[in-house]
């Protein structure tokens, strides 16, 4: 903040009250860092925040780098500032702006410095929970030692566990030599890097083989019935489809006669190829189920033209729609079956990779990120000491904010509600004493689904605050107490400070286009204000590797 500061308004004003538990939706542009900033120091002007009860935890380094730096710059410049820009300063922010405030406001800098730790705590999540993993070792279950493991690291130890791997499959006898073939068919198809990729994929995804619901051997059926096929399914119940107590081959002997009344050579030759494949076995008739929907199909799976046999019989259509459902669900069926064959080795292996690697990091003291959020997701909801853990935190911090709350995936939601468990709920550790979340976040910035995170997961978290406090103000209404019942405020940032209403107007127009439901949303969005007076360009770019569909049949 300089000497002219910026002063909230709106919804801006309204998010920042210290004693309301908010849920902020702010778009790009909007302040949102500003508001964020300003409620942690309206938080701190407060008499009953000590600093150290005040815990912010953003999604990014950066992000929580420049918090702290905008907070600690602010708490440093009021310390000097004369009554009058520090009246400026308050009242940009909404604060009051009283002698005591002011007194106050001018000590905040030596008691921000006197926190354990020589500051607020302002953290990424996974910071937390690496820092929380370290107040409690032992309760953790860790081993002493461990640290979080390096990006180098991990690309050795990958490399080494993937090399043990397939020693152990080619020389051990209790190895599984099916795992080279596997990783030599992933590496034809998807390059060694994409392999290496896909196998840390798969170790990071710890809960689908560890627990209960893992995936355990045999694979084979589970994978079947996940892909909508019978657990048994194999090339001989898919060849018994063909059979001709399956399979219409009543219309399809029709398809046939009326091609060959037709003279032409088109006619004639899709007769023969009818009549070949009803001459056939079950399992050659399967093998050649994409020569007989070349007579009926054209490459794009489109109905071939049949005016022709329509003259003959105009129910032609009708008895080639019959054998093209067959052939459907023929050619269906024995895709999903390659599928599973590709699937299943591929699986096997990255189970087997996971299991090595877990255990690889566990010899050499090593821990990561997911590793972290899982564990300290344990450690806080889970574990047998979780109640004991979540008491001594409870005394800790009185006031959560989470920012870039859209980045947010479950693992790391369970952590933020095991921290507020008793915010809501009675009177908790403290009393009386003012206990409040903050979450700010853009459904439309959740970017970050391939880790878990998504606009669903946001709106999950904001009905699960929501409920909680909606039922806590309830009791307190039923029991008639001195509490204050307090309820969810939220709040939207539309206002955009450097975005032109061209563009804005565009984004609005494509949210209606797509609808609001795809962005997690349960009702349409406000729209998006900005700046009137300047121009704004939207482009619409060709995606990167597109390519023009090639034309029709028939087409020049």
């Amino acid at each position: 903040m300089s000497g002219s500061p910026q002063k909230l308004d709106g919804n801006q004003m309204l998010a920042v009250v210290p004693d309301d538990t908010v849920w902020l939706s702010a778009s790009a542009g909007t302040g949102k860092t500003h508001v964020l900033a300003s409620r942690v120091l309206r938080l701190l002007l407060q008499p009953s925040v000590d600093p150290s009860a005040v815990l912010c935890l953003t999604f990014t380094k950066a992000g929580a780098t420049e918090m702290a730096t905008r907070i600690k710059d602010t708490l440093a410049k009021w310390v000097w500032l004369a009554d009058v820009d520090l009246f400026a300063q308050l009242d940009a922010i909404g604060a009051p702006s009283d002698d005591a405030t002011r007194d106050r406001a001018r000590t905040l800098f030596a008691k921000v410095l006197d926190c354990p730790g020589g500051g607020l705590r302002i953290d990424t999540i996974h910071a937390f929970a690496q820092w929380l993993l370290a107040a409690f070792p032992h309760e953790a279950g860790l081993i002493p030692g461990t640290r979080p493991i390096e990006d180098r690291e991990r690309a050795v130890l990958a490399r080494q566990v993937l090399a043990d791997l397939l020693v152990r499959a080619q020389n051990d006898p209790l190895g599984d030599p099916q795992l080279l073939d596997a990783l030599a068919d992933l590496s034809l198809r998807m390059g060694p890097d994409e392999v290496e990729a896909y196998l840390l994929r798969c170790a990071q995804a710890r809960d689908a083989w560890f627990g209960p619901g893992g995936w355990q051997e045999p694979m084979r059926p589970r994978l079947l019935g996940l892909l909508g096929l019978p657990s048994d399914a194999d090339e001989a119940s898919l060849a018994a489809i063909c059979a001709d107590d399956a399979f219409d081959v009543a219309s399809l002997r029709r398809c046939m006669e009326i091609n060959a009344a037709w003279t032409a050579k088109t006619g004639q030759e899709a007769a023969a190829t009818i009549g070949a494949w009803l001459a056939d076995s079950h399992a050659a008739r399967l093998a050649g189920i994409d020569g007989l929907a070349s007579v009926f199909l054209t490459q794009k799976g489109e109905p071939r033209a049949s005016g022709s046999q329509e003259k003959l019989d105009p129910s032609y259509p009708d008895y080639r729609a019959r054998v093209v459902e067959c052939i459907v669900a023929i050619r269906e069926g024995k895709a999903l079956l390659e599928l599973a064959d590709r699937l299943v080795p591929a699986l096997r292996l990255g189970r087997a990779f996971a299991l090595a690697w877990d255990k690889a990091k566990q010899r050499e003291g090593l821990i990561d990120f997911d590793d972290q959020i899982r564990e300290a997701a344990n450690l806080l909801n889970r574990s047998e000491l979780a109640d004991w853990i979540r008491y001594k935190l409870d005394r800790r911090f009185d006031h959560i904010l989470v920012d870039e709350a859209q980045d947010t995936n479950a693992a790391q939601w369970d952590i933020v509600f095991a921290l507020t468990g008793e915010f809501f709920a009675g009177q908790g550790q403290h009393g009386d004493l003012l206990r409040t979340l903050f979450v700010v976040g853009d459904y439309k910035q959740a970017i970050f689904r391939f880790q878990g995170t998504s606009p669903e997961n946001f709106a999950a978290a904001r009905e699960r605050v929501r409920e909680e406090m909606a039922g806590a103000a309830a009791n307190a209404q039923m029991l008639r107490t001195n509490q204050r019942a307090r309820e969810l405020n939220e709040y939207g940032l539309g206002r955009s400070f450097r975005t032109s209403q061209p563009v804005l107007d565009f984004v609005d127009k494509a949210i209606a286009a797509i609808g609001h439901e795809a962005f997690g949303l349960d009702q349409p969005a406000e729209p998006h204000k900005g700046w009137k007076d300047r121009r704004g360009y939207v482009a619409l770019w060709r995606p990167v590797g597109a390519a023009v569909e090639d034309a029709g049949e028939g087409e020049e």
